[in-house]
């Protein structure tokens, strides 16, 4: 009798273990639709964008953007000035993880109270092999967190944070930092004085260099119809200084 019950038990907390960590994952076709499905209810949108470019071998003030999308490629940035804005506008990795079908569920887990998917693939990035994770939102497909390791060292992280408009999760801010392979000094030399070179040259290490991208998004309008005409190259451009 006491071996029957030992057994039960067994069996009764083997069972309560699938029960926790058994959970069916979901399938690509599955991942796929969630990491879209927010962004499918865009029309149109325009917002304000300040961002902040910290990245060796680039000078760029602090600048105030204005970007406009109507589906499915129009896009336009407004802007006194130069200004390095990401391709895929707002969403990170969109245009990226619209085509992806190798995604890996990794994980079942929770960030900030909220349940994610850890998702992994393999893929290139900035020119280097790496291991991409990402933190989904299992309802709305947000990616909170993203980040890169290549040679068991993470060269890229990236957080963002969400406000409603309209019903549709938008990013209020995306916060990206970065290291650059050490061959990637060589962009500083660009502008150097001859005069200066050889002390530039002493400091060239193997070392990896740092970088930062700061980005907020405010005043967004969403569905609300931009005519055609806006994303013309003579359109009037509505930043001020």
């Amino acid at each position: 009798m006491k071996y029957f019950k030992n057994t039960l038990i067994i069996f009764i907390l083997a069972g309560l273990s699938l029960g926790l960590h058994g959970q069916t994952m979901p399938s690509q076709d599955q991942i796929h639709a969630l990491l879209v499905k927010n962004w499918e209810q865009i029309e149109d949108y325009e917002v304000d964008i300040k961002l902040a470019l910290n990245i060796p071998g680039f000078r760029m003030p602090s600048r105030k953007i204005h970007y406009l999308y109507k589906a499915p490629d129009k896009s336009k940035v407004e802007v006194k000035g130069f200004a390095i804005v990401p391709k895929q506008g707002i969403q990170p990795f969109f245009t990226f993880l619209k085509d992806s079908i190798n995604l890996t569920v990794a994980s079942d887990t929770t960030i900030n109270g909220k349940p994610v998917f850890e998702l992994v693939l393999n893929d290139t990035f900035m020119n280097e092999e790496g291991q991409i994770s990402l933190y989904v939102d299992q309802e709305n497909g947000n990616i909170y967190e993203a980040w890169v390791i290549h040679n068991d060292m993470k060269f890229f992280e990236l957080t963002s944070k969400y406000v409603s408009v309209d019903g549709i999760s938008l990013p209020s801010s995306t916060d990206i930092l970065m290291k650059f392979p050490p061959d990637f000094k060589n962009i500083q030399r660009l502008g150097q004085k001859w005069n200066d070179m050889q002390e530039f040259e002493a400091n060239m290490t193997d070392e990896w260099l740092e970088g930062s991208i700061g980005i907020k998004f405010t005043n967004y309008k969403v569905n609300q119809g931009i005519p055609d005409y806006r994303f013309e190259d003579d359109a009037e451009e509505h930043i001020q200084d």
